[in-house]
């Protein structure tokens, strides 16, 4: 009788283990504060290639040394005047708005649009040996922390203007027009006019004024940034960075999986072009909301419901046991 009741109470205490929720809390959630501007050297997440439009860079926030998206073009595809590469993804939009801008008299070009890990290293460098670190880091971008890099950084200029960086290029006729439009073709003012410690610091962006420098972030996600009044920075730390909501940084789950790339341009193929293909596909955590494997687990299984099965087990196999005991005696 005690072994029954034993038993009766083990079935219940099992039972209720199964009722309990089999999940573990995620590690990272796609809503995060956003921070100071604070200099840090965090891998930002999500960065595979496929989530382009929501990887954010800033004076935190970095993707690593081989992060080369595959799919680079000529920014010559969009008609547009300029040099140099761009992910393919942005290319329809760039040779749309690029028609739009020369229909209302004020043409645009690329003056700098795709940059490496290294070049960004020569930019910063050159910058940091002639003005200081501390002045190098309030103009340029440390390597790793580049919109450049993504792939989907342009600073614009007016086609056949040169150098948009003397002067406010703001305020020229193509500046003026790219500031009202651009947002409807997917381009978004990365680094717009703020009030901040200066009259051309941005605090909501953490960097200078850069009338110049728009970022591609597709049409729907550029509608949403220019809606919100927020800047670039604002808008993906809130809504897609990836955050370990303990510490409210950046955190890759515990088993990140590749995500799959486009296919490689094969036009990307002058020898002063980028790498068309990294040797380290940059890595993803689970998509927000999905629920990972529970930790700790027996192969790949809850300890809840490992301990379940053996005492709903034992409830069955016991008195089966007994049972033959006792036979067993009678003999």
């Amino acid at each position: 009788m005690r072994l029954r009741r034993a038993l009766t109470g083990a079935l219940a205490f099992g039972v209720a283990l199964l009722a309990v929720p089999m999940t573990v809390a995620s590690p990272v959630d796609a809503i995060g504060p956003v921070p100071g501007c604070d200099l840090g050297d965090i891998m930002t997440v999500p960065r595979d290639y496929d989530s382009w439009s929501v990887t954010l860079v800033d004076r935190l926030l970095r993707v690593e040394e081989d992060y080369v998206p595959p799919d680079l073009v000529p920014v010559t595809d969009a008609g547009i005047a300029g040099g140099g590469y761009v992910r393919r993804v942005a290319i329809d939009d760039l040779r749309a708005m690029s028609a739009a801008a020369a229909s209302d008299g004020t043409p645009i070009g690329v003056w700098s649009p795709y940059r490496s890990y290294e070049e960004q290293v020569q930019i910063f460098d050159g910058y940091a040996n002639q003005f200081g670190f501390e002045d190098a880091i309030l103009y340029s971008q440390r390597p790793g922390h580049s919109e450049h890099q993504l792939g989907l950084g342009i600073d614009f200029m007016t086609a056949g203007g040169g150098s948009p960086l003397p002067g406010d290029w703001g305020a020229t006729p193509a500046g003026r027009w790219m500031a009202t439009n651009a947002w409807e073709f997917g381009w978004v003012l990365s680094y717009p006019l703020g009030e901040g410690r200066s009259y051309d610091w941005n605090d909501a962006a953490c960097f200078h004024y850069e009338p110049w420098h728009y970022r591609y972030l597709g049409r729907e996600i550029a509608a949403e940034v220019h809606g919100s009044g927020l800047t670039i920075r604002e808008y993906l730390w809130t809504h897609f960075t990836m955050v370990d909501p303990t510490t409210g940084l950046p955190i890759p789950a515990a088993t990140p999986t590749p995500s799959p790339t486009p296919t490689p341009s094969p036009r990307v193929t002058p020898s002063a072009s980028p790498s068309a293909t990294p040797s380290h596909t940059p890595m993803s955590p689970s998509p927000a909301g999905e629920t990972p494997s529970p930790v700790g687990g027996w192969l790949g299984l809850d300890p809840r419901v490992v301990v379940a099965v053996v005492l709903i087990g034992l409830l069955v196999l016991t008195p089966i046991a007994l049972a033959a005991r006792r036979g067993m005696i009678r003999r």
